[in-house]
């Protein structure tokens, strides 16, 4: 179970085949290119929330949802806003709130709903049950890592659907990798409150500077509540390493596009 490359036309994007030993589970992790986006935002930009023209963005995002057989309807969406809530669609009547809701986790049990999200250097962390058949997506930056975003995704998908974590498995997307994330003492100290030292979280960067592992801290906070660490795959691309591939908000200095994560059972 690992991240590989596909490309369909012009469009290439990263699939986890067989999420879970199953092949109704579809992870897809776009990349840069494949749309008509121009300058920092070229090409496949689907942020509309970057400056971008929004015509741009809403065709992009039809290109992405064309080449992967969706309609943009069964696409959910938040707003993003680096918190720890998590949204749970148990029924069609909780899609009303599509792109209106804040929350930085989705979960759901339907098939056929696509849950999306928006990343440029923050972490896409997917989640999936087997045996329930239930599907979970969070979006974790420093804070969402640090507040425990991918904890409390699962925790939903336990909660609302029983879902044990032992049974469970986790993958985590390209993100800002510790050979490049370079933060200060004031993420830092957040960041000690919460991990042990002995993960290796934090990597000395200089005086008053540190490098974050993203992909550490996740993978460890979701091992301890119960996945088992050969259930959980992580992708290991560095998206301000690979700016060929990736948007990256740090590398490109705040100007720049957004990939999307989807997740979606199938019918």
């Amino acid at each position: 179970m690992a991240f590989v490359l596909k490309k369909k036309g012009s469009v290439p994007y990263l699939v986890v085949p067989r999420f879970g030993g199953k092949a109704h589970v579809r992870v897809v992790f776009s990349t840069r290119h494949g749309g008509i986006s121009q300058g920092p935002f070229a090409s496949l930009n689907l942020g509309f929330h970057t400056g971008d023209f929004p015509a741009r963005v809403a065709a992009n995002r039809r290109i992405l949802y064309s080449i992967l057989g969706l309609k943009e309807e069964q696409t959910f969406t938040t707003r993003q806003v680096h918190g720890n809530r998590v949204f749970v669609i148990k029924d069609s009547r909780d899609l009303a709130v599509k792109g209106l809701v804040e929350a930085d986790a989705q979960v759901t049990a339907l098939k056929g709903v696509a849950l999306t999200g928006f990343f440029a250097d923050c972490l896409a962390v997917y989640l999936y049950d087997p045996v329930g058949d239930v599907i979970g997506l969070a979006h974790a930056g420093w804070r969402g890592t640090v507040s425990g975003i991918a904890r409390k995704c699962l925790e939903a998908m336990r909660q609302h659907f029983g879902s044990e974590p032992e049974r469970c498995f986790a993958a985590l997307s390209p993100a800002a990798g510790p050979c490049c994330y370079e933060v200060g003492e004031v993420v830092a100290d957040a960041v000690r409150k919460v991990f042990p030292e002995e993960w290796g979280v934090l990597l000395p960067a200089g005086a008053g500077r540190w490098k974050l592992d993203l992909w550490r801290a996740n993978f460890e906070m979701l091992h301890e509540i119960g996945l088992k660490r050969e259930n959980i795959t992580v992708s290991r691309l560095c998206t301000i390493c690979r700016q060929d591939l990736f948007f990256s908000y740090r590398g490109s200095g705040g100007t720049t596009g957004r990939m999307a994560a989807l997740l979606l059972l199938e019918v």
